[in-house]
C-alpha cells in the first residue's frame, strides 16, 4: 500500500497561469492498488541532488474514471511545483504512492452538503462534488474563495456540472482582489459571511456533512460559526492545505525517555530506539534507522503518516487532520509524535 510505483503521465494541461493538470495512467497491474475515494490525494516523490522529497496533490476526478487527475499550482522556488510546470513531458514517468487520506465523502440519499473552498482547496472539495453528483440524489452547496475570477481553479468543470446539474448544485463564488456588484461575495470567506450564510441558506436544510478545504485561518472561522450555531463537530470535516514548503509552527521535538518503539506496516514489523535527548518524531526516527515509512508533508496536514497507537503515550505536536473519532481510537500522526513511555507500538495496517 505504501510502496511507490512509477506511472506515465498521459496529459497535461494548462488550468491558469500558474496551475497545470496532470492526467496519469494507471496501468492495468496496479488497476486495483490505484482505487480512490473522493476527497483522498496522491504522494508523489522526486530525488533532487541526493535528497529525496515528496509532495501531495488531492485528487479531483470522478472515481469512475480510468485515470487520475490532479492539479499542481506553481510556488515560488518550489521544488516539485515548479519543475511540474514547465518541465515534465506527455509519456514521462513518475514516482507515486496509491491514494491515502481520510477527508473523504460517502453521501447518502435526499441531503444537502455544505462545501466550503478556498484557492486549492477545491481539488478534493471537487471529488466529492462530482461522487454526490453521480452517485447520491443529494445536493450540494458550494462556497468558492479566490483572490480574481483568472484565477479560479477548475472553473470549467464547476460550470459543466452546474450545466449538468442545475437544481442540485448551487455555487457561489466569492472574490478578494476583484471588484464584484454584491457585497457578500467581496472578499474572503470569513466569520461574517458565514454566519450570513447559515442563517440565511443552510440552517433550515438537512444538511448531511459540512467540509472545508483550504488555509487554517478559513477552516477555523467556519468551523467557529458552524460549532457556535449548534452543528456538531461529527458534522464538520476538514484538511487544511499547504503550500509547498510552507513549515507549521515547529515546537521542540525532544523524547524526555529512552524508548523502544516497534512499528508495523505493510505486514512487516521492525524496530527502532528514540534516546531521551533525541529531537526526533517517531517519523524522523524511523527514516534514520533506514525503515521505509509513508509520509508527505511532515506537518501533521496531510495525514499519510497516520497509524494506530497499539501500546504507550505520545505527545503529539500538531494535528490539523486526524478528527475526533479517530483520535479516540487511538490513530496518530508520526511526523508529529514524541515518546513519552518506554516502549511504544505503532500499526499503519490497523
Amino acid at each position: 500500500m505504501y510502496e511507490f510505483h512509477k506511472v506515465n503521465i498521459k496529459d497535461i494541461q494548462q488550468e491558469t497561469n500558474d496551475a497545470v493538470i496532470w492526467t496519469l495512467d494507471i496501468p492495468n497491474q496496479y488497476k486495483s492498488t490505484f482505487i480512490w475515494q473522493a476527497g483522498q490525494h496522491l504522494t508523489f516523490k522526486k530525488i533532487i541532488k541526493g535528497e529525496e522529497i515528496r509532495r501531495s496533490y488531492s485528487i479531483f476526478n470522478p472515481t469512475s474514471d480510468e485515470d487520475i487527475k490532479v492539479l499542481i499550482k506553481k510556488v515560488d522556488e518550489g521544488q516539485f511545483s515548479v519543475p511540474a510546470q514547465f518541465d515534465y513531458k506527455i509519456g514521462q514517468s513518475v514516482e507515486v504512492m496509491a491514494p491515502t487520506g481520510h477527508f473523504t465523502i460517502a453521501p447518502k440519499d435526499n441531503k444537502t452538503y455544505a462545501l466550503f473552498a478556498a484557492g486549492s482547496g477545491i481539488t478534493p472539495i471537487l471529488g466529492m462534488i462530482y461522487e454526490v453528483m453521480n452517485n447520491s440524489t443529494s445536493h450540494i452547496n458550494l462556497y468558492y474563495g479566490n483572490p480574481t475570477v483568472e484565477s479560479t481553479l477548475l472553473k470549467t468543470q464547476l460550470s459543466d456540472l452546474k450545466n449538468q446539474h442545475p437544481s442540485r448544485l448551487s455555487i457561489s463564488y466569492f472574490l478578494s482582489q476583484e471588484p464584484i456588484d454584491v457585497e457578500l461575495y467581496a472578499g474572503r470567506i470569513d466569520k461574517s459571511k458565514v454566519t450570513k450564510i447559515f442563517n440565511n441558506e443552510l440552517k433550515q436544510l438537512d444538511i448531511g456533512g459540512y467540509y472545508l478545504c483550504g488555509p487554517g485561518g478559513m477552516i477555523d472561522e467556519v468551523t467557529d460559526v458552524l460549532t457556535a450555531n449548534g452543528v456538531v463537530k461529527d458534522h464538520i470535516h476538514s484538511e487544511q492545505f499547504l503550500s509547498e514548503g510552507q513549515v507549521m509552527i515547529d515546537k521542540k521535538k525532544t523524547a524526555t525517555v529512552d524508548s523502544g518503539v516497534i512499528v508495523t506496516i505493510d505486514g512487516v514489523t521492525s524496530r527502532y530506539a528514540i534516546k531521551q535527548g533525541d529531537e526526533k518524531s517517531l517519523l524522523d526516527a524511523a527514516l534514520d534507522a533506514k525503515i521505509k515509512m509513508p509520509y508527505s508533508c511532515k506537518a501533521g496536514v496531510c495525514a499519510t503518516c497516520r497509524c494506530k497507537l497499539v501500546e504507550g503515550k505520545v505527545n503529539m505536536l500538531n494535528n490539523y487532520s486526524l478528527e475526533e473519532w479517530e483520535l479516540e481510537k487511538g490513530y496518530i500522526l508520526s511526523c508529529q509524535s514524541i515518546p513519552k513511555t518506554k516502549n511504544i507500538t505503532i500499526d499503519y495496517d490497523a
